[in-house]
């Protein structure tokens, strides 16, 4: 998969913001969606990431969760992933870092 196949969108409500991300987080593409959460307002409000429609979640994106939870330690904001496919589940496993973060079901389609 390629950098044009990875797409972020981004839904703001008053108490959080949902971060979409859909394609491989790995070397490549992590630089963009940090970039995007980046851009964001957080402290005193959640974000969720929906990892619902990724295919491939590398170390590198692990480096970025990390930073995040890091970050919304310090900044006191809350972080939440939202339907981790099992892949991106079993890297959390692996690198035993599952325990450091929120995790929930895939998250209702928005109405259109």
């Amino acid at each position: 998969m390629s950098l044009r196949d990875f797409t972020v969108g981004v839904a703001e409500q008053p108490e959080r913001a949902v971060v979409s991300v859909s394609g491989d987080i790995d070397f490549e593409t992590c630089s963009l969606l940090s970039r995007v959460v980046d851009a964001l307002v957080l402290p005193g409000r959640t974000l969720v990431l929906d990892l619902t429609r990724i295919t491939f979640l590398g170390t590198s994106a692990l480096h970025v969760l990390l930073a995040l939870r890091a970050r919304a330690i310090e900044e006191e904001w809350t972080l939440e992933l939202a339907g981790t496919p099992d892949q991106g589940l079993r890297v959390l496993e692996l690198t035993a870092t599952r325990h450091l973060f929120s995790l929930h079901p895939a998250m209702a389609p928005t109405p259109r």
